[in-house]
């Protein structure tokens, strides 16, 4: 069981990775047409700036949920990951409460912030907002998923006596 959550979280991890890649390349070439746009015609389509935005938005979510898989969100101090198990169960436990202590709360308000959304669409491409707005509680529940596997994952190491790792 532990081994298919293992392998999910990498596949999760695999597809935020390219997502973000591929929100961010679809950002830079809307972002690039708008210039070319604004220059050249000397009138930019109203709809770019919006999906520029959206882009954005999705692949800042998805790059933060890729950044705590691969345990390179920003932090004040680095973690121990090798030495006493007490400093690397107490360090881990902290940034776990820390992770649901910001993110729970968020992910418990989010069904009352998707529904004001889902009423709203937006100006240029009529889209329902909640399309957009709906990575952030996909980017808090792949976060949580991540943190559980991790926390699995340590569980077992510490059981079997084993080096901790991610």
């Amino acid at each position: 069981m532990l081994q298919f959550l293992n392998s999910a979280s990498h596949a999760v991890d695999r597809f935020c990775r390219s997502a973000a890649v591929g929100f961010f390349s679809a950002m830079l070439v809307i972002v690039l047409f708008q210039v070319v746009a604004r220059y050249l015609f000397q009138s930019v389509p109203v709809w770019t700036e919006e999906l520029a935005r959206y882009c954005m938005v999705w692949g800042g979510f998805l790059g933060a949920a890729a950044a705590f898989k691969g345990d390179l969100d920003p932090r004040l101090i680095q973690p121990p990951s090798s030495g006493n198990r007490f400093w690397i169960l107490g360090a881990f436990f902290i940034r776990a409460a820390g992770t649901v202590i910001f993110l729970g709360p968020v992910l418990y308000f989010s069904d009352r912030f998707l529904a004001r959304t889902w009423v709203r669409s937006t100006e240029a491409l009529e889209i329902p907002t909640a399309l957009v707005t709906c990575s952030v509680p996909l980017m808090v529940c792949i976060i949580f998923f991540h943190l559980l596997v991790r926390a699995l994952n340590l569980g077992k190491e510490r059981d079997s006596g084993g080096e901790f790792s991610n």
